[in-house]
């Protein structure tokens, strides 16, 4: 059997997780700051669970020997949440597995369907590495600008670029404001690129950036904003996160850049839905 959690007992799963260490895209889905859900073996006293971050990941945590629960996840899956997650954009079915070893033998037993196997890049960001290596005072390309998101920018974007981007991954845009924090590139009023926390869990923010358009890009804007998120998140106590995949290499030297230290690839599983 599996059971939808209600918000306000996700964090019945933190006991889960209390070997690992954090993750703020799974912790801010439990914390309910982010958009998500939770599926587990029982009610009360899961020992297993699926989380969903919409739009970023899946996760199997937890016991991997519950029959009952296992043989109901690819139905779960492939018939209730593909639908609701093409709705949103969310195109492809990622998975990540903690503890990893012990989920990846019986996967070919819960999915019929032949999963992908892909690596995910994490990063720890190292504050001394990032102050050696900080880069000089950046001067971005003519015409364009870089501004933290507010309100009033927000009200400005005709397009409503910044919203869709913040309600992927937020209930509101005012949950956003409450704790999370990003920046954009314009260029004569178009929004040209943001860095948002997509996630946050505590003092924890996970990072992610856009910039829209392939003719903007190979110029330094990701960079920039994110040297810009990183001085807003520090100015916070906050601690900034990093994870992308293997074949992103602009996002892998970026973080590089930045003085983020790369740790070694972990695998995971992906369908396109």
């Amino acid at each position: 059997m599996i059971y939808e959690l209600q918000i306000e007992n996700y964090q019945l799963i933190k006991p889960l997780l209390a070997e690992y260490p954090v993750n703020p895209v799974i912790g801010g889905v439990i914390e309910g700051n982010n958009l998500g859900r939770i599926f587990v073996d029982h009610p009360q006293n899961p020992s297993a669970a699926l989380v969903w971050a919409k739009n970023e990941m899946f996760y199997l945590i937890g016991n991997s020997d519950n029959k009952l629960f296992n043989s109901s996840l690819e139905s779960l899956i492939f018939c209730q949440i593909k639908p609701d997650a093409l709705a949103i954009g969310d195109d492809c079915f990622n998975l990540e597995l903690y503890p990893f070893s012990k989920w990846e033998r019986i996967i070919p037993r819960i999915f019929t369907h032949s999963l992908f196997i892909g690596e995910r890049v994490p990063f720890e960001f190292d504050y001394n590495r990032y102050k050696s290596r900080k880069l000089e005072k950046k001067v971005l390309p003519d015409g364009y600008q870089c501004q933290i998101i507010t309100e009033a920018l927000i009200k400005i974007d005709i397009n409503d670029v910044m919203k869709k981007e913040i309600l992927k991954f937020w209930d509101s845009v005012d949950s956003f404001f409450n704790k999370g924090i990003g920046v954009v590139i314009t260029k004569e009023r178009e929004i040209i690129g943001t860095c948002l926390s997509v996630f946050v869990s505590g003092s924890d923010f996970e990072i992610g950036i856009n910039v829209y358009q392939t003719e903007h890009r190979g110029k330094g804007l990701a960079t920039y904003m994110a040297e810009r998120f990183l001085e807003i998140c520090l100015e916070k106590d906050g601690r900034p996160h990093w994870t992308t995949e293997n074949f992103r290499c602009d996002s892998i030297a970026i973080a590089n850049k930045l003085g983020f230290r790369q740790l070694p690839n972990y695998r995971m599983f992906f369908l396109p839905f």
